[in-house]
């Protein structure tokens, strides 16, 4: 099985200004992104993985203070949708701490947060931060998750934007709060092969501990624009980690 993996575009084209960070190219990325999915297209993956913050949605306006802010960000999401029907492979997405949930989930309500690709069971989890920026998972997204790890019938992969594991909360709160325990539980599952993360822009290479694969990938919104393309061959997992080419 082959996997192409990209996170943290934070786009801006039809909503305004750009990332307060300064190396955080939103404004290129509708060029960018579509290159980079042209390129992934060429090889053939079974499964493309979003993992969050499609958008650099204006946090001053996530909860619509801003009457206009919603269809702009509408736009940018469709954007994104158009230059994703040049892949034929099955998606797996899920929002960001960036996003703006509610127009993710509208733009993209055909995407399964469950599915079989490949004979592994891909399941995508959309958690959310708690007041304090510490990422959580808990109600619904919880219960599915440990409904899940009951289930060994076939591999699966977990998709979120968070990172489960390793602990990378140097400055800013990128693991669960409780990510520990989600990777005992996974690890003693005996379920799990593979765990995807977004969000740690630095990123986490590929590693495997309790014969579960973690691996969160480096944000694509900073030059020169990363993304991971993983291959799963029986019990094992490999991870090319791969650039724009421009």
């Amino acid at each position: 099985m082959k996997i192409a993996h990209i996170s943290d575009l934070h786009m801006r084209y039809h909503l305004y200004g750009s990332a307060a960070i300064s190396t955080r190219l939103s404004r290129l990325m509708p060029e960018r992104f579509a290159q980079a999915v042209e390129q992934i297209a060429a090889e053939a993956p079974d499964l493309l993985v979003l993992s969050g913050d499609l958008l650099d949605y204006p946090i001053e306006d996530m909860e619509s203070a801003n009457p206009m802010t919603p269809a702009l960000g509408l736009g940018d999401l469709r954007l994104i949708a158009e230059i994703l029907e040049g892949v034929s492979c099955p998606l797996a997405l899920v929002h960001g701490n960036h996003d703006n949930r509610q127009l993710v989930q509208q733009v993209f309500a055909t995407a399964s947060n469950d599915q079989v690709v490949a004979g592994h069971r891909v399941l995508c989890f959309w958690d959310e931060e708690d007041d304090d920026n510490v990422p959580q998972r808990i109600g619904a997204e919880r219960a599915r998750f440990n409904a899940a790890l009951t289930d060994a019938t076939l591999p699966q992969i977990h998709v979120q934007h968070y990172v489960v594991w390793p602990e990378c909360n140097e400055g800013y709160p990128h693991t669960y709060g409780d990510g520990a325990q989600l990777r005992r539980q996974i690890g003693q599952s005996g379920a799990v092969k593979l765990v995807l993360s977004g969000h740690y822009h630095v990123g986490v290479p590929l590693f495997a501990e309790d014969g579960v694969y973690f691996c969160t990938v480096r944000g694509f919104t900073e030059a020169p624009h990363y993304y991971n393309m993983y291959e799963i061959n029986g019990d094992c997992v490999t991870c090319d980690y791969r650039q724009l080419e421009v």
